[in-house]
């Protein structure tokens, strides 16, 4: 299930991407399972002989997306802790709308998220990347924030991402651009459980 090939051209890769980002775009209009190799390749504008250059069947093709939306993830929290605002409110607040802005922006997201399209995901992928995901908000939240560093801080994170995974998924179920309550509830919620 993995791909066959990690491209080294720029070309080769650019190619691959528009595999990727063509098959999340699919994931927007068609069910999952009526999105073929074909039909990838044709919204790509590649062959299908070109397609299997890079990934040996469809099941590798959503792997990667999945894998390259976490990637996407840990890349927009690297953002947010690289420069946070002056207050940890303020960092829970730029989270959330940053977050929301994925679900809102990044094409198959949201239709994967809430449910309405199923996606592969590696074993175990989920699970590392929430604890990337905290370990990355543990360092800002001890060294820019001077929270103290005790044992509970890291279930603690984890347990406010799985909360803003859930309350996001509410928030974008029924109002594509996001429950404006929902999503302010959300930050009220995480500033409270955080001590902000």
């Amino acid at each position: 299930m993995s791909t066959r090939t990690e491209p080294q051209q720029r070309r080769s890769r650019d190619k691959r991407d528009r595999v990727l980002a063509a098959a999340a775009a699919l994931l927007q209009e068609v069910p999952f399972d009526e999105i073929g190799t074909r039909l990838i390749a044709e919204r790509a504008e590649v062959s299908v002989g070109s397609l299997y250059r890079f990934f040996p069947d469809r099941e590798a093709i959503f792997l990667a997306l999945s894998d390259s939306w976490l990637d996407k993830v840990l890349a927009l929290m690297d953002d947010l802790v690289a420069a946070p605002p002056p207050t940890l409110g303020a960092f829970v607040d730029s989270i959330v709308d940053a977050f929301a802005a994925f679900f809102r922006d990044e094409p198959g997201y949201r239709q994967v998220s809430l449910g309405s399209q199923t996606l592969l995901v590696a074993p175990g992928a989920g699970a590392r990347n929430d604890a990337d995901l905290a370990e990355r908000l543990r360092r800002t939240v001890t060294g820019h924030y001077g929270r103290p560093d005790d044992a509970e801080l890291t279930p603690r994170l984890l347990l406010a991402i799985h909360v803003t995974e859930c309350l996001l998924n509410r928030a974008f179920r029924t109002d594509p651009a996001g429950d404006p309550f929902v999503l302010a509830e959300l930050k009220r919620l995480l500033r409270a459980y955080l001590g902000a």
